[in-house]
């Protein structure tokens, strides 16, 4: 084992996150790593004399870790997360994505030590590896249970008529209603369309089902259908991890324990395109690639008809795969939480075998074997009850034929022209929250027609000048890149995308770095005269804290001959605030000290970039 870095224990808002109730099924959430890591880390060398630098993080009470790596540049070196069985990686270069930004796969942790371990090892004939490895980690994912186990309920009405989104809330994992779909031979084909899908978004790790949808000329593109409330933006789409096979081998077979021995796609998806709860719920994600043995769903365009029989196969509490049974009943519109979900944009079922719970949200709903009509949107609130006492329970299904009208063009597959932005990346420096001049990026095309294009911000703090054109070979175009320091205040860098879709091409990509910047002061610290002469058995001196970079400060801590006297600088100095280009001072007068120097130091940290400051001074008394 290496040396071990371990975080400290969840604090109580940790544990409130964690427990509080939600419109997702949350798994785990995020939690900061400081520099210590990096001095917890060593050099060593392998048995054939390669050079790692090798760390164990632990997180303590965590079942498995993810890591969010930033500035990611290492070439031809390699990094893994493992657990001495499981393996994250290699990740080389600039990443998955290529911008140095990006979330590994998850890595069980170790039983006997509650760690995993990162490895990296820099690129053969390199020059000899000193300091840290080229790379920040910038936090990791505390995954707080197995998956099939729950988080804690929330609060609501028994028997309520109120609805929830299919993954909010808890329960104490699958129900015991729920139902294998290995037992139903004519159902077993669909079970190769449908995922269960874990990923990271806004400090919390999520889960929810999913299910692969086909082109209309079998294309093969890996497009994954689920709900809009589950994944909406860029950043969570890439750090998706579709688990496939977590189901039973057989109707009767032992269930498996947890996802860990399940097919799984590679690491990471893009968002194509996805719509609110008002909207219809519904997000279309394209996969990186697809495992052998997975296979593509049909779709109908078409509502089914009322008292339609309808089945739904999904992983409800995060547990292995299963099926309900059930019915079209009447439209109804629902109030879900602050959401209104229309009645003519749903499908309601009212099951007869088999319940939907958290997790099952993104759930295909098949109207025969393979057939779409539907991704799930909300079920009914059950705690106190359990999701089968609750009866008659309905279920909510944003409308494949809403969703088709969306995204006709990628499920008929149309033809598309590639739009490609240059340059790329963009790189924006921010000091003192002023906003940096817009940048400008031409788009072109070989494609002598009009060709149709969108443009998606996918970070709050990039803004667009426009959100949708028109270009040919003949007549490019061009769009401003503009960044909003108001949304990111703090110090450090910010990573983000702009996404440039035409037609059903795949999607381009403007990568976004912004760097956050504000000036540390300088403070020089003086006790005068150097030299204090007693006089009527006192020492009279002045303390002077004066700031010469233009930047406001505080002074937060004090201390003379080691002995703390923080507690009187506002009465000392009348102030704890040294304004920029400003000073303060404090006149005193010391009695009943010994003779000889006499040593001061201060502490203190500037508001703008959180920059903590430390001086010493010192005179000697006579």
């Amino acid at each position: 084992m290496p040396r071990e870095f371990a975080l400290p224990s969840l604090s109580e808002s940790e544990r409130a996150l964690l427990a509080g109730p939600g419109t997702r099924l949350r798994t785990g959430i995020h939690r900061q790593v400081s520099s210590d890591l990096w001095r917890a880390g060593a050099w060593q060398t392998a048995p054939d004399g390669t050079p790692v630098w090798r760390v164990a993080l632990r997180s303590p009470g965590a079942v498995a870790i993810r890591m969010e790596f930033r500035n990611f540049q290492v070439g031809a070196g390699r990094v893994w997360l493992h657990n001495g069985a499981q393996f994250a990686g290699p990740y080389s270069e600039g990443g998955p994505y290529g911008d140095g930004h990006f979330w590994s796969a998850a890595v069980a942790s170790m039983a006997a030590s509650g760690s995993v371990i990162l490895e990296y090892e820099p690129a053969a004939g390199s020059d000899p590896p000193s300091g840290d490895p080229p790379f920040g980690i910038a936090n990791i994912a505390h995954r707080a249970r197995g998956i099939s186990q729950s988080t804690a309920p929330q609060s609501t009405t028994p028997q309520s008529a109120a609805a929830q989104p299919a993954d909010a809330g808890t329960s104490d994992g699958a129900d015991y209603c729920q139902l294998d779909p290995n037992c139903y031979a004519s159902w077993q084909p669909a079970m190769a369309m449908v995922g269960e899908m874990e990923f990271e978004d806004g400090g919390s790790e999520y889960l929810c089902s999913g299910s692969l949808v086909a082109t209309r000329d079998n294309s093969m593109k890996p497009y994954l259908l689920t709900a809009g409330h589950c994944i909406n933006s860029e950043a969570a789409a890439r750090t998706v991890e579709v688990f496939w096979t977590y189901q039973t081998s057989s109707c009767g077979a032992t269930p498996p324990a947890s996802n860990a021995s399940s097919t799984k796609s590679t690491l990471g998806a893009d968002l194509i395109d996805s719509g609110t709860i008002e909207q219809g719920d519904y997000s279309l994600l394209l996969l990186k690639d697809i495992p052998t043995g997975v296979v593509f769903s049909g779709w109908d365009p078409s509502d089914p008809p009322m008292q339609a029989a309808l089945v739904g196969i999904h992983h409800p509490a995060g547990s292995w795969k299963r099926i309900s049974f059930g019915e079209r009943t009447g439209d109804a519109t629902v109030e879900i939480g602050s959401d209104t979900a229309p009645g003519n944009l749903y499908l309601e079922i009212q099951w007869d075998q088999g319940r939907v719970q958290p997790g099952s949200s993104g759930s295909p709903l098949f109207s025969s074997p393979g057939v779409i009509v539907g991704t799930l949107t909300y079920g009914p609130e059950d705690p106190p009850l359990t999701a089968c006492e609750i009866s008659p329970s309905v279920a909510g299904y944003g409308r494949f034929s809403n969703t088709y009208q969306n995204l006709q063009s990628y499920f008929e597959d149309w033809p598309a022209a590639t739009v490609t932005p240059a340059p790329a990346s963009l790189n924006f420096h921010i000091l003192n929250n002023a906003a940096p001049a817009a940048q400008t990026v031409q788009l072109t095309s070989q494609t002598t027609g009009q060709v149709a294009f969108r443009i998606r911000s996918d970070a709050p703090w990039i803004g667009v000048s426009a959100t949708s054109g028109q270009i040919s070979a003949a007549s490019p175009a061009a769009v401003k890149i503009s960044v909003d320091p108001s949304q990111v205040p703090q110090p450090g860098q910010y990573a983000g995308t702009v996404t440039l879709l035409a037609g059903t091409a795949a999607p381009q990509f403007i990568n976004v770095t912004a760097t956050v910047t504000a000036p540390e002061s300088n403070v020089s610290a003086t006790v005068t005269p150097a030299v204090v002469t007693q006089v009527n058995g006192a020492w009279n001196f002045q303390m002077q804290l004066a700031e010469t970079a233009g930047v406001a400060t505080q002074l937060t801590a004090l201390k003379i001959n080691g002995t703390d006297y923080s507690g009187n600088i506002g009465a000392w100095f009348g102030t704890t605030q040294i304004a920029a280009h400003g000073s303060i001072q404090a006149s005193l007068a010391a009695s009943g000290v010994a003779a000889g120097p006499q040593y001061f130091e201060f502490w203190g940290i500037d508001g703008a970039s959180g920059q903590t400051w430390y001086r010493v001074a010192s005179t000697t008394f006579r």
